[in-house]
């Protein structure tokens, strides 16, 4: 398994349990079995290089889903982000910020896989 298709299996798992319809999360605004943001919808559009590739609906399809996370752990993983534990920690802060809880969460999956 590629390290971009072992981060979206963990992503996968850390959002939603590996669930494809869960209920929103975050007030509404984490969508889809991703647990998708508006935010990150347009800055998938942003990478991809169509403005509206992905609507806000698209965040509850599953498969529109995995489409988007692929094309966001491409464009890191193209830029130097290609450990898959980091790769991962990108979806929630695509910045490159470290998110504490976030993080241990993304380690302790990846370490149940080792």
């Amino acid at each position: 398994m590629t390290n971009i298709l072992l981060a979206l299996a963990c992503l996968l798992s850390i959002e939603s349990g590996g669930n494809d319809y869960p209920p929103d999360g975050d007030g509404g605004r984490a969508v889809g079995c991703l647990q998708i943001w508006p935010i990150m919808v347009a800055e998938c559009n942003r990478i991809a290089g169509v403005p509206d590739r992905w609507t806000l609906d698209d965040r509850r399809d599953p498969q529109e889903s995995r489409q988007m996370a692929l094309v966001f752990l491409r464009y890191h993983y193209r830029r130097g982000v290609t450990d898959p534990a980091k790769l991962a920690l990108r979806w929630n802060r695509p910045g490159g910020q470290d998110n504490e809880a976030y993080r241990r969460r993304i380690e302790r999956w990846m370490e149940a896989r080792r």
